[in-house]
């Protein structure tokens, strides 16, 4: 894996990659914005030594320490943003969700798909430009796999961790080209044995779809949920739940989930769910 370190940079949070290598680069001039503390460093510099950010200081320094000096007075240095829900098998456009709005008649639904896959270069670049420095891609097809090496190995490009297929209490079938984004499992053992199909990728986390309606009671997919939690924390990997109703979501989080991707929006919490 090449080593990558990322730096969002001026007015616009534009971003340098800067692939890892033994050359020493100051960033001198701009303003350093710490947002741990709050501190701000007007005159910074900031030394880059390989792929560390070796040290961070203002005022004058001295020149020949720094290395390679790169100008960057009238512009501000941070922290790159951190993406933490984004899915690579959709692109955001009209015709990205045929479960939801089936344009397939205007554009079908495995080109669209073909042009995602086609783009992620530029999908990469264009998270750099935003000053977006990581991604978490929280569901889609086990192609998802082949793009986070394909980010590892692109210098433009953000860290990126994923999931495979959203483990889930429905099914998405005009989602499926072969590859689908949505898997629905039926009983405990099924998710076991998905989520043990899962770790072969090493997945950054495991996501579950807890999908709820007049067919899929909350309860009636709870062992579903247990059952892929327990398994996945075997392998120590981290679980992620899209739950949006209060219950679906106490049901998540008593059940050993460890990140809700969504907020509830069907009433308020209450004082009980707080506290779990």
């Amino acid at each position: 894996m090449r080593m990558k370190l990322k730096i969002a940079l001026g007015f616009a949070l534009c971003a340098v990659a800067i692939t890892a290598h033994a050359e020493k680069i100051a960033l001198v001039g701009a303003t350093a914005i710490n947002p741990a503390d709050g501190k701000v460093m007007p005159n910074a510099t900031v030394v880059i030594n390989g792929d560390k950010i070796e040290h961070v200081s203002m005022g004058k320094q001295d020149a020949a320490a720094l290395g390679k000096q790169i100008d960057c007075v009238g512009k501000f240095i941070l922290p790159g943003y951190i993406d933490t829900h984004v899915h690579f098998f959709q692109s955001g456009d009209l015709f990205t969700r045929p479960d939801g709005a089936d344009l397939n008649a205007v554009r079908p639904y495995k080109e669209e798909v073909a042009w995602i896959k086609s783009h992620l270069d530029d999908t990469f670049a264009r998270y750099i430009r935003c000053g977006i420095t990581s991604v978490v891609d929280v569901g889609g097809p086990f192609w998802n796999f082949e793009v986070r090496k394909r980010a590892n190995a692109t210098a433009k490009a953000p860290r990126v961790a994923v999931a495979g297929p959203l483990i889930s209490s429905v099914s998405r079938e005009k989602l499926d080209l072969g590859d689908p984004p949505i898997v629905k499992i039926d009983t405990a053992e099924q998710a076991r044995e998905f989520v043990r199909k899962l770790t072969e990728q090493k997945p950054d986390v495991v996501k579950i779809w807890y999908i709820v309606d007049k067919d899929h009671a909350v309860e009636s997919f709870r062992p579903i949920v247990r059952a892929t939690i327990e398994e996945s924390h075997a392998h120590n990997i981290r679980v992620a739940v899209h739950a949006t109703e209060l219950e679906t979501a106490r049901a998540a989080v008593e059940e050993g989930a460890d990140v809700l991707v969504h907020s509830v929006i069907d009433k308020p919490v209450d004082e009980a769910f707080v506290k779990l």
